[in-house]
C-alpha cells in the first residue's frame, strides 16, 4: 500500500474519524441487511477498517468483527473500541484459508492500484469459507491519483475510482458470484457497494 496514504492516516486519524461520522450515521441499512442475511456464521474481517465506524455497525448486528488496517493510529482507535485488530497493509496481508464467514471491505481497496487489488482479492477469496460473503465498496468513476484534502493539509492519499462493470469483472474473475449492489451518494461522490458469495 502507498506509504504516503498510510502516513496521512497516521497523522490525521482523528480528523478522518470526525469526517466520516455523518457518512456512517446515514449509511444505507439495506446494504448492512443484505450482507448480514447472507452470512452463514458471525466471524467477519473488516479489511481496511479505518477508525472502526463500520465495524461498530457490524458488531451491533451481532457479528464477531476482526479489524485490519495498515495505519497504526487507526489500529489504536479500533483497539480502544474493543476490537481485535491486525496491523497490516494490503500488500503484506496474510490470512488463513477459510477462516472467515465474511469479509467487509468498504472504501479501503480504493487506496491501491488495480493490479494490487487483484492480488488482495485472491487472498480474500481463500480466507472466506465456502458459501461465505464478500462486500466491496469503492467510489464510482474514472480517476487515479493523489488527493490532498482541506482537513488533512500537507499530506496526500492515493485513490482509484471504478466503474460498475469494472468492479464486477475484477471480482468475478477470482471466483466470486455477484449477489447485490447499492449506490450511496452522501455528497458529490457516489459510493458503490457490491456483495458477492464464494
Amino acid at each position: 500500500m502507498d506509504q504516503a496514504t498510510i502516513q496521512t492516516y497516521n497523522k490525521y486519524a482523528k480528523a478522518y474519524d470526525d469526517e466520516v461520522t455523518t457518512f456512517w450515521n446515514n449509511f444505507p441499512k439495506t446494504t448492512i441487511n443484505e450482507f448480514c442475511k447472507r452470512l452463514g456464521g458471525k466471524r467477519i474481517l473488516d479489511l481496511g477498517s479505518g477508525s472502526g465506524r463500520d465495524a461498530l455497525i457490524l458488531k451491533n448486528e451481532g457479528l464477531d468483527v476482526i479489524c485490519c488496517d495498515g495505519s497504526i493510529e487507526m489500529v489504536k482507535i479500533t483497539q480502544q473500541l474493543g476490537f481485535k485488530t491486525i496491523e497490516s497493509d494490503f500488500n503484506n496481508l496474510m490470512l488463513d484459508d477459510s477462516s472467515f464467514d465474511g469479509v467487509w471491505s468498504y472504501t479501503s481497496l480504493l487506496h491501491i492500484k488495480k493490479e494490487e487489488v487483484k492480488e488482495v482479492l485472491k487472498k480474500v477469496y481463500k480466507s472466506i469459507k465456502p458459501g461465505g460473503v464478500f462486500l466491496i465498496g469503492l467510489i464510482e468513476g474514472v480517476f487515479e491519483g493523489e488527493v490532498e484534502r482541506e482537513n488533512m493539509p500537507g499530506e496526500k492519499r492515493f485513490f482509484r475510482y471504478y466503474k460498475e462493470n469494472e468492479i464486477r469483472e475484477m471480482v468475478e474473475k477470482e471466483g466470486f458470484k455477484f449477489e447485490f449492489q447499492e449506490r450511496y451518494s452522501p455528497h458529490s461522490k457516489t459510493y458503490l457497494a457490491q456483495i458477492y458469495i464464494k
